[in-house]
């Protein structure tokens, strides 16, 4: 792009806006009446926060109407005055962000001089969006017993949002908290720090190396937007998820805190078998706010730190004493045993395993446990200084640095990663109002998110690599068996700087509230990605490995180069109007369009594809150029079924766009010529024969890529049944095009089969013989999302609120785990060949039919009005609580060999088969299920496929274990007057999976080896190695507030 419509695009952004304020604001509304109902026109509107001592004026138009768009938030007083009439203020108010609040004033016939007062809240209902979106107040970010106080939790509290846990120890870029919105993908969520972007290179969720986002101290709302949300959000299509951080006040505030946890507190893990390992865990920090110049200038600053060290039982396979001496059991003759002798190229990596501890599986392998010391460290520092530069003008800016580095296991003891990251947010917004119906907002932003990741080779012999030139050795993956070694990758960096210019005009005209904006983000990407730079080894099975007989080999030559530096820009508007077509009807109407230019490296190192049949890649770019048909309606309505506004009928649709899906380039780093990939069937071992004239593999993107659409549409009804408690129940759904996913396109031709299917000859050859595997990055996903949705809840009143909230859906796609970085817990990470129709469409990894979470918060009372130390003893309590019952994730069961001879050979996760397993006869997805985590499958329900064919079990057929935890807080809060009217001390216990739950990880989906057509099925296959929360932990803390 030339560097003249640049700067014209960053000057029409500061010109114009984008979702600047929607993102960081709230609005007002509603009509001035007299006591018959009858409309005041002329009235004088003053909103004024009272922390702050801000204010804001409208004046009510003929039909009695007045607005206020960009308000910050937090608590206010409205005052009406108009001549005939007492002043009316109403207090209590409390505006959210992304909210638009509708506090109806009634006023009565007398002096202006004489005022009323009243207190209370913007109704609970929404009456005018269309869009589902959820808060969680103050109230309850402090009050909730949240395990790390990690904040991005709250958002599993909301109706459609579901945890998707990571692979024990993830990537390198999967450390914050994975969760699908509504049905859309994990890396199409948007996370947003006061509007700016939070997501790092990858689309990863916000988080650290540690795993957490600390700072709760600092953080006043959080608002997840979940379905067809307006024109002013855009990017991704999954949730926007927008954490408003606190600003200081006209008050000294503050606050002071450390919680503490250790293994004597504990219960003892469902695999910690002999006995607990230590644990030791502190988070300690303050926050402060005040002002440095009364109702001007106001400051924020908070502190985090995290310290943990825990002691894990991993638990693995192993070959066991018999193996290690080249004995295996004889299937021909059970008891016995067959010397299949050690090959010596296997014998220095064989003697490296560890010796069996536990229980022999009886197919040669055994279970081997050890203890492994997990330490994290992280330190979170955040500033914020706001200024009020005078009548109708704000300025405020803020500074987060976040720094984490953990020490994390992998399967075997020797070969232990160390995860660092440093990430740094800046926000400056300005803030004007131009005239009585017309208010600017701009904003510039600076996000830096770095994040590595380095690998150890602790073995007592030095073994050799398998690429000459690197220091350590890579993968064996042995079907049966965990996979060996260092994870294929060693130093891996990524780097990504976004620099943006928003900003956001509103006015009011009528009926009308009117947003116009613009966004420009210029990004900048380095990174060094030796992704296979270290080689990974495939065998069939234990046997196959003693023998030396390799299926395949893939790494990166020793020539590669494995740094790109790309650059590229994110551009976008929109327009959105809230239009009040009567007093009870609001329709919202709007449009937005986003482009990203294509990512080139300075270097020119980027290669293509432009036809699948091309024999040499093209250089010099990644694909054709950006597609530019982004073009997004959005359209809400919502309808006061009651004059009183207490309940309310909405329905929304949208076009969302999953704009920047930079992180899907990443694979394309293994692309010759600069970083070649070979693929070798039937290799030599240990040292691949890169002499070979063939083998050569290539990962492109699609010349002609599109960008992945996503359709979302809602209908729900809202009733308020208590003061400030309202009922919701709904449905909500998307439809997704165009979505990214990976196959490996370049394999064998079929024939069709007797029974009409497809049938694949031995020695067939690939389609285009010039490359082994064309792993292509695609746009013809689908996806398919419904789901029923029952919410109740109660805002913050006489001491007790509550939120509970019911979701059954169903998600279905036919890419989920096929985007390069999807390594979650179940399925493969790559499409299968499409010969057969809806071979791939299947139950979503992140699938969970059902989804009930609750969470309350309960002034316990107690001792209320006794004084002295009955008083001091009994009153002060507080019960809080989380929980959460979900139905398990999809499981896709496979066979290590590919039995198919398709030649599909993708790059694959850990444990995942090249072809699916087969039912036996007479078995089905209903009777396949045993549910022990020590044999979680029937074997009897599977079969070996028949030598040329596709296995017919689908994608995720089956069922994982199911999620059950409670967590509790019990809070003793007293008064300490020498810090002043505010000064308390909170002592708390909170206690996490209190009930000892083990809530246990997916069990073992390699079925069998598939070396031959009968063969019985792995003794590893339907076992479960872990659990997906800790035993019950109980944390003791203490926060002193003045």
């Amino acid at each position: 792009m030339r560097p003249g419509v640049i700067l014209l695009a960053i000057a029409s952004t500061l010109s114009l806006a984008q979702s600047a304020a929607a993102q960081t604001t709230a609005s007002l509304t509603g009509r001035v009446m007299d006591a018959s109902g009858g409309v005041l026109p002329g009235a004088t509107i003053t909103a004024t926060q009272t922390q702050t001592g801000l204010q804001r004026t409208a004046v009510s138009d003929t039909q009695g109407r007045y607005t206020m768009a960009s308000l910050t938030p937090g608590p206010y007083a409205i005052r009406a005055d108009l001549s005939g009439f007492q002043s009316l203020q109403r207090t209590g108010v409390t505006l959210t962000v992304a909210q638009t609040a509708v506090v109806d004033l009634a006023l009565t016939v007398g002096g202006v001089a004489e005022a009323v007062t009243v207190r209370g809240d913007a109704s609970a209902v929404n009456t005018r969006t269309g869009e589902l979106s959820y808060l969680v107040a103050e109230q309850a970010i402090e009050d909730l017993p949240l395990n790390g106080r990690n904040y991005t939790d709250l958002a599993l509290l909301q109706p459609g949002v579901v945890a998707y846990p990571h692979r024990d120890g993830g990537s390198v870029v999967a450390h914050g908290l994975g969760m699908s919105v509504n049905g859309q993908d994990p890396r199409s969520n948007v996370y947003l720090l006061d509007g700016t972007l939070l997501n790092d290179m990858t689309n990863g969720p916000a988080g650290s190396a540690a795993g957490t986002a600390l700072g709760m101290e600092t953080v006043q709302e959080f608002r997840v937007e979940t379905n067809a949300y307006g024109a002013e959000f855009g990017r991704m299509s999954g949730g926007q998820i927008n954490v408003l951080t606190k600003a200081g006040s006209n008050d000294l505030r503050g606050s002071a805190y450390e919680f503490h946890r250790n293994d004597s507190l504990d219960a003892k893990n469902y695999f910690d078998v002999a006995g607990k390992p230590p644990f030791k865990r502190n988070q300690y920090g303050g926050a402060a706010g005040g002002p440095l110049r009364r109702d001007r200038l106001f400051f924020f600053a908070g502190y985090e730190a995290l310290k943990e060290n825990l002691g894990r039982t991993i638990t693995s396979t192993v070959p066991d004493d018999n193996a290690r001496a080249g004995l295996l059991p004889n299937p021909a003759n059970p008891g016995a045993l067959l010397n299949v002798g050690i090959n010596a190229g296997v014998a220095p990596y064989l003697a490296e395993y560890p010796r069996a501890n536990g229980a022999s599986l009886g197919d040669g392998t055994a279970l081997h446990s050890f203890r492994f010391d997990q330490r994290l460290d992280q330190h979170f520092v955040q500033g914020r200084m706001d200024y009020i530069a005078g009548p109708g003008r704000q300025i405020f800016g803020r500074y987060t640095l976040d720094d984490a580095d953990q020490y994390l296991p992998t399967d075997y003891p020797q070969f232990p990663r160390y995860f660092v990251s440093r990430n740094q947010f800046f926000t400056g917004e300005y803030r004007q109002v131009l005239t009585d119906h017309m208010l600017a907002t701009y904003r510039l932003g600076y996000s830096r998110t770095r994040v590595g990741q380095q690998v150890e080779a602790n073995t007592a012999t030095p073994l050799a690599p398998f690429v000459p030139g690197r220091a350590l050795v890579g993968n064996i993956d042995v079907g049966g068996l965990n996979r060996f070694g260092t994870q294929s990758s060693v130093d891996v960096r990524f780097l990504q700087q976004v620099l943006s210019a928003q900003g956001d005009l509103s006015t009011t005209r009528g009926r009308h509230l009117v947003k116009l904006g613009g966004l420009a983000e210029r990004y900048l990407q380095n990174m060094v990605n030796p992704t296979f730079s270290l080689g990974t080894y495939s065998f069939a099975n234990l046997r196959a490995f003693l023998e030396n007989r390799p299926t395949s080999f893939i790494g990166l030559t020793p020539e590669g180069q494995f740094d790109r530096y790309w650059r590229f820009w994110l551009l976008g508007g929109y327009a959105q109007d809230e239009f009040s077509v009567t007093d009870r009807i609001t329709l919202n109407a709007g449009l937005r369009y986003e482009v990203m230019t294509m990512p080139r490296d300075i270097n020119g190192r980027d290669s293509a594809l432009v036809n699948l049949s091309d024999r040499t890649a093209a250089l010099g770019r990644l694909y054709k150029g950006p597609d530019t048909n982004n073009l997004s309606p959005r359209a809400g309505v919502a309808w006061a079924l009651t004059a009183d506004g207490r309940t309310s009928l909405r329905g929304g649709y949208g076009m969302y766009f999953n704009t920047n899906s930079s992180q899907n380039l990443i694979v394309t780093v293994t692309n010759p010529p600069a970083t070649p990939r070979v693929v070798f069937p039937n290799p030599t071992f240990p040292q691949p024969p890169f002499n070979r004239t063939s083998g050569l593999s290539v990962r492109p993107v699609q010349w002609d890529i599109e960008t992945p659409q996503v359709q979302l549409w809602n209908v729900n009804l809202q009733r308020e049944v208590f003061a400030g408690t309202a009922l919701t129940i709904g449905y909500a759904g998307s439809r997704g095009r165009h979505l990214l996913r990976s196959n490996d396109v370049n394999t064998a031709a079929p024939v069709t089969g007797a029974d009409g299917l497809p049938f694949f000859p031995p020695g067939g050859p690939r389609i285009n013989t010039a490359w082994t595997t064309i792993e292509l990055k695609s746009s013809d996903g689908d996806s398919w999302y419904r789901a029923l949705i029952i919410e109740a809840r109660r805002r913050w009143s006489n001491g007790f609120m509550f939120q509970s909230a019911y979701t059954w859906s169903k998600s279905e796609d036919t890419t989920q785990a096929s985007t390069f970085f999807s390594d979650g817990t179940n399925g493969t990470t790559s499409a299968f060949p499409e010969f057969i129709p809806d071979y791939n469409k299947g139950l979503s990894d992140f699938h969970a039919e059902h989804n009930w979470v609750t969470n309350f918060s309960y002034d316990i009372p107690w001792g209320r009005g006794l004084t002295g130390a009955a008083g001091a003893v009994f009153s002060g309590w507080q019960l809080s609580g989380i929980v959460n019952v979900r139905s398990g994730s999809p499981l896709t069961v496979f066979v290590q060999n590919n039995r198919s001879r398709s030649l599909w050979q993708p790059s694959l996760g850990p444990g995942i088969g090249r072809d699916r397993a087969s039912y036996a006869p007479g078995f089905g997805p209903a009777d396949a299920v045993a549910g022990d985590p020590n044999a979680w499958f029937n074997t009897a329900a599977f079969a070996v496929p028949a030598a040329g064919t596709f296995g017919n079990t689908g994608r995720g057929d089956f069922i994982g274990p199911d999620f059950r935890t409670v967590d509790l807080t019990l809070v003793k809060d007293t008064a300490w007057r020498a810090l002043g009217s505010a000064g308390r001390v909170e002592l708390r216990l909170d206690a996490f999976n209190i009930f000892n739950r083990a809530n246990f990880g997916p069990p073992q989906l390699t079925a069998f080896a598939g070396a031959a057509d009968i063969e019985p099925t792995l003794a590893s296959f339907g076992r479960v190695r872990t659990t997906i929360t800790s035993a019950r932990q109980v944390q003791l803390g203490v926060r002193v507030r003045f």
